[in-house]
């Protein structure tokens, strides 16, 4: 079997990560990671991509010549036919070029998708959703993103931006989510949402251990502190985590009733961290799906961690990774 090379990359708001895959093998072969500001012209957004495309290759031990195409994950809506950031509000920009111009300057074919796209399609070339053709990736972090696999390849939907569970409606009246909408899965089952909780009980006196953890300007606690508050025995994390935990199952029943899939993976900072979460989630899922859709459903944690997003944007340019 020949070996064939390719660089992945997950550009977020606060990184940028590149490694060489080997899209045979899912093996990484070299990385590299730059913490990220937020520019808006393009040929400095570029210029952070060419750096960690070098630097890749040159930790891989492998010849320039002997990468055969590149894929970018990005945090954003995107379109992938024309290889464009239409829409990168953590990254801090609009109407990218990224495909054409890193083409014309590697001479490689270059493909794009978003972030939870590729995580997902990681995961299914060589993570937990490894010949499994029906699936849906749900990972957990700030917000909640799922990517969906139908038959074998990434569903995007009519418009493209199929998969967004976080933003499926729990509550029609409930609590203001970050997309202007009310009673979002995210505003309830989420890291934020966890932290919003904490902080709505230290507000009402409640005593806990993560005051110190808190970033007030973000609203975040981190996974790990979270985990190790747990282990504190810490109720007022417990409560939040627990809240979060059940209403992230409630999604997923309906996700399971409506499209029936072979699996659930569940990937994302919070499920790897915090093993009550996942517990709790899964218990709940199983409770609340419908008996015959839940009897041949698997429920795994996702296999790739921080990787699966550029071992997944390698793999977009391969037959069935678009």
């Amino acid at each position: 079997m020949a070996e064939s090379y390719a660089v992945g990359i997950d550009l977020g708001g606060t990184k940028v990560l590149a490694g060489v895959i080997n899209t045979k093998t899912g093996e990484l072969l070299g990385t590299s990671k730059k913490k990220t500001k937020q520019a808006s012209e393009q040929h400095q957004i570029l210029k952070r991509l060419s750096g960690v495309i070098e630097e890749s290759i040159e930790l891989s031990g492998i010849e320039p010549e002997q990468v055969k195409a590149i894929g970018v994950g990005v945090a954003g809506m995107v379109d992938r036919e024309r290889g464009i950031l239409l829409s990168g509000v953590n990254i801090g920009a609009n109407n990218l070029k990224i495909a054409e111009p890193l083409s014309a300057h590697y001479g490689v074919p270059v493909k794009i998708g978003n972030d939870v796209e590729v995580a997902t399609l990681g995961e299914m070339h060589f993570g937990a959703g490894k010949k499994c053709d029906n699936f849906v990736c749900v990972f957990v972090g700030t917000g909640i993103g799922s990517g969906i696999v139908n038959r074998g390849k990434i569903y995007h939907g009519a418009s493209g931006t199929a998969g967004e569970i976080g933003h499926t409606v729990l509550y029609p009246d409930g609590r203001p989510c970050n997309c202007g909408g009310l009673g979002c899965l995210e505003a309830y089952a989420s890291r934020l949402a966890i932290a919003k909780q904490v902080m709505a009980g230290i507000t009402r006196g409640h005593a806990t251990s993560v005051v110190a953890d808190i970033d007030e300007n973000k609203g975040l606690i981190r996974s790990r502190a979270i985990s190790q508050a747990l282990e504190q025995g810490d109720k007022l994390v417990t409560r939040a985590v627990e809240e979060a935990a059940k209403h992230l199952g409630t999604g997923l029943a309906s996700v399971v009733n409506f499209y029936n899939p072979e699996r659930i993976i569940l990937g994302g900072g919070l499920v790897e961290e915090v093993e009550l979460y996942f517990d709790i989630a899964v218990n709940e899922l199983m409770h609340r799906a419908l008996p015959i859709p839940s009897r041949s459903l698997t429920v795994k944690k996702a296999k790739l961690g921080d990787y699966a997003g550029i071992i997944g944007a390698a793999m977009l340019t391969e037959r069935n990774g678009v």
